[in-house]
């Protein structure tokens, strides 16, 4: 009897069974523990999802589940779960509100935010809001990498504060599109400038257009007061209360800013707002203007 050539086979075969059971056990349980120190790592995954535990969750372990079928399905989600109460300084530092005995979902993809849902779902509704994600994220990388037209993608049509229709993809030259409220102080800070830019640029080819997801009569309330202030909204305001295009453009904080090209190319997209950035937009809009 050759012991050898058997204790090699037996050794093969050992092995084989425990990378079985292991990567079985592993798999099926596939939701990281997520703590202050590896917040950060997790979240610069392409698409990372991170269950916010507080204490007396009775739907927790219902959502968990969701995830590690989820995960199961979908290789390139990355699931984590985060105690609460054993991290309330740090989510105290990231100013993230949890409510106490309800999960809260974040999700997020190279670090940006997402989406966030407060409360269980289904798996079925997470699998759906996860996928509605999954294709919002290809949609911008192809308009990136110039497989699709940014307007072919992005084209909408709303109604300004007059009533009027304003299709996007007909406004020509030079656009900044910008998404904002009335309530939002970097919002308010940037309109100046808008104003600014809209009066020296007009005439060579600049648009301006703001959106606002608010009733009409409250951004018109806003105006006449921004103008008894002595700073006029000189360009367009389109209201998208149904929020259709904000959801288009995955916007998920304002102010939020496009610059778009008199072929229709995204130059650039700005999130927030700071007196610094002034600069680099009037330099943005004095290289693209049409010739």
């Amino acid at each position: 009897m050759n012991f050898s050539k058997n204790q090699n086979t037996f050794s093969i075969l050992f092995t084989i069974i425990i990378i079985f059971v292991f990567g079985c056990t592993n798999k099926s349980n596939s939701i990281i523990n997520v703590t202050s120190s590896n917040f950060g790592e997790i979240i610069q995954n392409d698409l990372a999802i991170v269950v916010f535990i507080p204490a007396n969750c009775t739907e927790c372990k219902d959502v968990i589940n969701s995830f590690k079928e989820i995960t199961q399905e979908m290789s390139d989600v990355v699931a984590g779960q985060m105690d609460v109460q054993k991290n309330e300084q740090f989510l105290k530092q990231i100013r993230l509100r949890v409510e106490d005995g309800q999960p809260t979902i974040v999700i997020f993809s190279r670090g940006d935010y997402q989406d966030g849902i407060l409360g269980s779902r289904t798996t079925e509704e997470l699998k759906e809001i996860i996928q509605g994600i999954k294709d919002e994220l290809q949609l911008w990388k192809d308009v990136e990498d110039g497989k699709v037209s940014f307007l072919e993608a992005f084209d909408f049509t709303l109604k300004d504060l007059e009533g009027n229709d304003v299709t996007l993809s007909e406004v020509g030259g030079l656009v900044i599109l910008d998404f904002w409220a009335t309530w939002c102080p970097p919002c308010k800070d940037e309109i100046p400038y808008l104003v600014e830019f809209y009066s020296a640029y007009k005439n060579r080819g600049l648009t301006v257009l703001g959106v606002s997801a608010e009733e009409s009569s409250v951004v018109e309330a806003f105006v006449s007061d921004f103008a008894a202030q002595g700073s006029e909204i000189t360009y367009p305001i389109l209201i998208d209360m149904d929020r259709k295009v904000s959801k288009m453009y995955g916007i998920k904080s304002i102010p939020t800013t496009l610059f778009i090209s008199p072929d229709g190319k995204l130059l650039k997209k700005e999130v927030g707002f700071t007196e610094k950035y002034a600069d680099d937009f009037r330099k943005i809009i004095e290289e693209n203007l049409p010739r």
